[in-house]
């Protein structure tokens, strides 16, 4: 008889826990997240030895960067969350590295960037079977990029320049420091312990310009930019050296306007919950082996008659 209301006991305390770790799971909560990776760019430059693109077939491996970035993200119930985060990221091309006819245009730059942005986000719940962990994102931001480049060892800023007759021809205006950026993309994530999470993530970045990398329309003659700027400016304009199939003529196509520039990011975040429980009591959108039992198949102590005695689930 004994055996029998101590088995109902503990069904009840399993049933209540249960009960009681559902609705806790379920409170909004905040968290802090940390990020790491490689940044890819997708431009007119350098690229694979074929005609460019602007998705991740036209990445070149020997151009891969670094960014790193912090974020704030509420979750709501079932796998909802909205977040907000700033990346740095460092992005290269070069023409130099490709076989294909951009070499002999011979154009290369460094672009720093900083971004803003809000995502919206879904993680699959941990009863989505082969899905649970992974996420989807989408979202809106700025990005602030600043080109430059190389020669006799210093790196010149490439916007004041001109390097498109911006300062010289009023049909070509300046272009801005920034531009409007989507960021989207996938990721898979997994429990660590106190409720962190460690995510791979890899996301794309869309702009709306095409003068990430200060190339985009047709050469413009540069020994008048020479006289209005400089000699390292008509260098950076125009620093072809034989004029292969019409490379560096006036008017002659010096990028692709058609097609704006875009950036490929691909690494790790960390997730940290933040607040009062909030490691204790983890959202069950991705609670990888999170349970209340514990792992080595034991429930917590229950008092009985005075005493704390441990009760196993399994022997």
């Amino acid at each position: 008889m004994r055996k029998a209301i101590l088995l109902v006991f503990v069904i009840g305390f399993i049933t209540t826990s249960s009960a009681q770790r559902r609705r806790s799971t379920q409170r909004p909560y905040w968290s802090t997240q940390l990020m790491l990776s490689s940044a890819t760019f997708l431009s007119d430059l350098g690229g694979k030895n074929f005609y460019g693109s602007n998705d991740p077939s036209d990445i070149d491996l020997k151009d891969i960067r670094y960014a790193f970035g912090v974020g704030f993200q509420y979750h709501r119930p079932k796998g909802f969350s909205i977040g907000l985060s700033a990346f740095y990221s460092r992005l290269s091309a070069d023409d130099a590295e490709t076989d294909w006819d951009r070499k002999f245009r011979n154009l290369h730059v460094r672009t720093d960037i900083v971004e803003v942005a809000i995502k919206a986000e879904y993680t699959f719940p941990q009863n989505s079977g082969a899905l649970r962990g992974f996420y989807f994102n989408l979202g809106g931001g700025l990005t602030f990029f600043r080109p430059m480049a190389e020669l006799n060892g210093i790196w010149y800023e490439l916007r004041p320049f001109g390097t498109e007759g911006q300062n010289l021809d009023p049909t070509h205006k300046p272009y801005k420091s920034y531009s409007p950026v989507i960021p989207f993309g996938i990721g898979k994530k997994f429990y660590l312990r106190n409720g962190m999470m460690l995510g791979f993530d890899i996301s794309m970045r869309k702009s709306f310009t095409d003068y990430l990398d200060d190339v985009s329309t047709e050469y413009f003659d540069k020994e008048l930019i020479r006289a209005k700027s400089g000699d390292a400016a008509a260098h950076f304009a125009d620093p072809s050296n034989n004029g292969e199939g019409g490379v560096g003529r006036i008017g002659f196509e010096r990028g692709n306007p058609d097609r704006s520039d875009n950036y490929f990011l691909m690494g790790l975040r960390l997730e940290i919950p933040l607040g009062r429980g909030a490691g204790g009591n983890y959202n069950t959108s991705c609670s990888f082996g999170n349970s209340w039992i514990r792992s080595n198949g034991s429930l917590p102590k229950i008092s009985r008659k005075g005493k704390r005695r441990k009760v196993r689930l399994f022997r």
